[in-house]
């Protein structure tokens, strides 16, 4: 009896100490966990705050609703003020930020990225290490909106990585602090600075909703001086939208030269609205007049976060290799590849034969993808691995997801909603309204 009486009491503490594991988690510690993920002030606290997240236990549904509320903003002064980055490479970049006096933490504000242009001249000495008050003058008034005005130079230009990482920390520095309109947020620039906008659009377009080049030319990215990161690739404009503007007496970059890379960028399925300036010199004097056709544009255009189709084109997968919801993982000829038209050629304004828009010399990857409900359908060539990143809002996870590429099905099952995906690419993306549930690794057959 007194042994049967002890098992008794083993019994009894096991199924205790089992109720106590099989306890839900604390919402105490999930409120905590959360508090610390907001107050994350830059894209690697926000990764290590999402981890200590995952381990209280908290479910999907859970973390998607906060995730998907986001933060809460306090108020903050309007006005200018400057905010200084350190680059990937260690370069100091100066960064002026324009608040306007109207903000208000309870509504979503639009961001207007603006690139100045003469960005190849060097600093003055030792301008590098100091928050010198002189800035070159960039902004374009326009509709109220937070201004980002990044500053350049010839270490940093806009075509080159340093300054790219700058730009991209400087978007996710402002969104963690302002409430920022996630699927408004656009790039403008003139000369340099349009120039600029092509550079970012055939890179980094994903957390951009549209780009308007003025008085810019996409040409001076494949010319040697220039010294931009990596191979170029036209047909990735066709992911965003572009609105552009050239003055007819231009002696840089008049209308009759740029037309045809605007023809090259339609025949691609690119969105373009351009608005020749005849009469318009290397200015903006033609913006009195263009400024409602501007602001037509930005508001009739804001991002679609989960686009049903999408292209991309690199020439390598450590950097350069997303777009939205697919990711290039590795690059390598698949037996499966199949053409895919290249866009890369412009008949030149004095006639004569199509000639190439950009030199390469290195291999590239490419995947045309669309999404049709719960059926994917991919195209690839060049490319031997990647990753569709599903989001809840689009995919219905209750039924399978069917993927077809090169004309093979390689995958077809039904996803489960995974609560460390969702925190790992909504801490990279620090974006309310492109979050992910699951992301599919897929070789190419």
């Amino acid at each position: 009896m007194r042994r049967l009486g002890w098992v008794a009491l083993i019994a009894l503490a096991t199924c205790s100490l089992a109720a106590q594991s099989a306890a839900p988690p604390s919402a105490a510690a999930i409120d905590k966990a959360f508090e610390d993920y907001w107050k994350a002030g830059n894209l690697g606290d926000a990764d290590k705050a999402a981890q200590r997240l995952l381990k209280t236990g908290v479910d999907f549904d859970t973390a998607w609703s906060r995730v998907h509320d986001g933060r809460r903003y306090a108020p903050q002064k309007s006005g200018t003020q400057m905010m200084r980055l350190a680059s990937v490479d260690g370069t100091v970049m100066e960064n002026t930020v324009d608040i306007p006096r109207e903000y208000d933490p309870a509504t979503r504000w639009p961001v207007r990225v603006q690139l100045h242009g003469g960005v190849m001249r060097n600093l003055p000495e030792g301008d590098e290490q100091t928050l010198s008050p002189r800035r070159r003058i960039n902004r374009i008034e326009g509709e109220k909106a937070i201004y980002l005005q990044p500053r350049g130079f010839a270490g940093a230009a806009w075509w080159q990585f340093n300054q790219v990482d700058n730009i991209l920390t400087l978007i996710d520095r402002v969104k963690r602090r302002y409430n920022v309109d996630e699927n408004r947020v656009y790039v403008t620039g003139v000369s340099d600075g349009a120039t600029g906008a092509y550079f970012l659009a055939m890179k980094v377009p994903t957390p951009f909703s549209a780009f308007l080049p003025l008085n810019g030319n996409m040409r001076v990215l494949g010319t040697p001086g220039t010294s931009a990161d990596g191979q170029f690739y036209a047909g990735n404009f066709v992911n965003r939208p572009f609105f552009i503007i050239n003055g007819g007496q231009d002696p840089l970059y008049p209308v009759g030269a740029v037309t045809p890379h605007v023809v090259m960028m339609e025949r691609a399925g690119t969105p373009v609205e351009f608005r020749p300036q005849p009469a318009a010199g290397h200015d903006t004097s033609w913006w009195p007049n263009e400024r409602a056709n501007f602001e037509r544009f930005v508001g009739a255009h804001p991002r679609q976060p989960y686009p049903e189709r999408l292209t991309w084109e690199t020439e390598r997968a450590d950097r350069y290799n997303r777009i939205s919801w697919l990711v290039i993982d590795r690059l390598g000829n698949a037996p499966s590849d199949v053409p895919l038209d290249d866009v890369n050629r412009f008949a030149p304004p004095n006639g004569g034969p199509e000639q190439p828009m950009f030199a390469r010399n290195k291999a590239s990857g490419r995947v045309d993808v669309t999404r049709k409900g719960n059926t994917i359908t991919a195209r690839t060539r060049g490319v031997t691995q990647f990753t569709l990143l599903l989001s809840p809002d689009v995919i219905d996870f209750s039924q399978p997801v069917m993927v077809t590429v090169n004309d093979r099905p390689v995958f077809q099952s039904r996803l489960t909603k995974d609560v460390a995906t969702l925190m790992k690419w909504a801490a990279r993306d620090n974006d309310r309204t492109m979050l992910f549930g699951a992301e599919v690794s897929l070789q190419v057959p």
